[in-house]
């Protein structure tokens, strides 16, 4: 495969966004806790968690043919998730993220999508890597899109896109087993579209909160 074809370049853009959004969140928990003036543990835990999730994606990323039976890949996958649950944990535990119907709702189809991944056409092992690649990434975004439409600093308009992006990556959670089982077709190329439209609306509702934040301080 040739490295600059326009695959490795959607992802890479895909997977440069998406830590961006990252970035931005622990940004905005960071500025949260300059004006609540609350313990700076979490702050570490968050860039260590940023970190983690960032080296997961890298290597995945550096892999070719990521979801083939290896030991390897499954600790990556499983050190994303790692990452992924420390990045969001600081906004739960202040109480920032708020809990309602439409987020179990979300979780819950997240969670069932994953159903249907013991039928792709692939080994014990590399089902396991892509479901733990399922709940270590999109599940982390998700609560990352609530933890910043619950802020008080997030407007109405970014409210509403966040829900937008944070149901397109629920669609994107059920359509990605037509992704895995069709690889560079339009199909997998369609999917990928609704990730990137979803983490696009995600980093500028992101940032618009943070500029926002950033001026009541």
């Amino acid at each position: 495969m040739n490295p600059l074809d326009e695959y490795t370049l959607l992802s890479l853009v895909i997977e440069g966004m998406l830590l961006l959004g990252v970035f931005l969140a622990i940004l905005i928990f960071h500025t949260l806790n300059l004006y609540v003036k609350k313990s700076r543990t979490f702050e570490a835990i968050q860039v260590i968690g940023g970190f983690i999730m960032a080296i997961g994606l890298i290597s995945i990323g550096a892999i070719r043919g990521a979801l083939s039976p290896s030991i390897t890949v499954l600790f990556i996958a499983l050190f994303t998730l790692i990452g992924g649950l420390l990045i969001v944990l600081p906004f739960f535990v202040f109480g920032y993220t708020k809990i309602d119907r439409e987020l179990k709702l979300q979780i819950f189809a997240i969670l069932v999508s994953s159903v249907i991944y013991p039928l792709l056409p692939l080994s014990t092992l590399g089902k396991i890597v892509a479901i733990l690649l399922l709940f270590g990434v999109i599940l982390p975004i998700l609560l990352l899109m609530k933890s910043v439409s619950s802020l008080g600093a997030s407007s109405c308009f970014s409210k509403n896109l966040l829900r937008i992006a944070s149901w397109l990556l629920v669609l994107h959670a059920w359509l990605r087993y037509y992704s895995f089982k069709n690889p560079q077709t339009c199909i997998h190329y369609g999917v990928l579209l609704i990730y990137f439209i979803s983490l696009l609306i995600w980093v500028y509702s992101t940032l618009k909160t943070y500029e926002t934040l950033r001026g009541w301080l």
